[in-house]
């Protein structure tokens, strides 16, 4: 999880929301139509506030048809925020589907990627290799909420912290090799891992400062 700012509400949203909620409430229904609040347009804006990634787990999507249009406040909870743009989040499958509900495990005893920066997720969140692990009871809450320790992201993070470590070995046996310093050009080729685009960024960010390179 990384530190978003939420970017301007999409078009279809500024026309259409007002409309969709009442008709939703009109309805009866329990859940509201999918292909409203999942519509391309939003789905390409919460794409671009995540640099295609799930808000929690920062799994990268391929293409902006991935990811799941999440209600951060359940429908259930609230209809009038079935269609409300500070409502609508970008998730990997495995993070909200099956999630605890905010009467089991209340949104805010978890971490906000809209609420909290990076230095506060990192205050409550770390790993250990490819682990994600809580340091306090809202990083636990975190993770039992969205799931981030399921098998499946441990399988990705892996595959890219090994991406990271070859590089880093590669760096520094040159240095070895060179008898001298890691140089500026090297740190920062490292530190493309931990840019906001990357997948698993803040695992990364973690990793660096482990290294004083950030």
């Amino acid at each position: 999880m990384r530190y978003l700012v939420r970017l301007p509400k999409p078009n279809i949203l500024e026309q259409r929301e007002i409309s969709w909620t009442q008709s939703f409430i009109i309805s009866g229904k329990d859940r509201p139509d999918n292909s409203k609040y999942s519509h391309l347009e939003i789905r390409t804006q919460l794409h671009n506030i995540s640099y295609k990634k799930c808000f929690y787990s920062e799994v990268k999507f391929a293409t902006e048809t991935e990811g799941q249009v999440d209600h951060y406040v359940e429908v259930s909870e609230n209809k009038n925020l079935a269609f409300n743009w500070d409502n609508l989040f970008l998730s990997h499958k495995d993070s909200n589907q099956g999630k605890p509900s905010n009467t089991n495990l209340p949104n805010d005893t978890t971490l906000n990627p809209f609420i909290h920066t990076d230095d506060i997720i990192e205050n409550h969140l770390s790993f250990e290799d490819e682990c994600i692990r809580g340091r306090t009871e809202i990083g636990l809450n975190t993770i039992k909420k969205y799931k981030l320790d399921k098998d499946t992201y441990n399988i990705l993070r892996s595959k890219e912290l090994r991406k990271f470590e070859k590089c880093l070995i590669e760096i520094l046996k040159k240095t070895n090799e060179e008898k001298r310093q890691i140089n500026d050009y090297e740190i920062n080729i490292l530190r493309l891992f931990a840019q906001p685009d990357y997948s698993f960024s803040l695992m990364f960010r973690l990793k660096l400062k482990e290294h004083n390179f950030i």
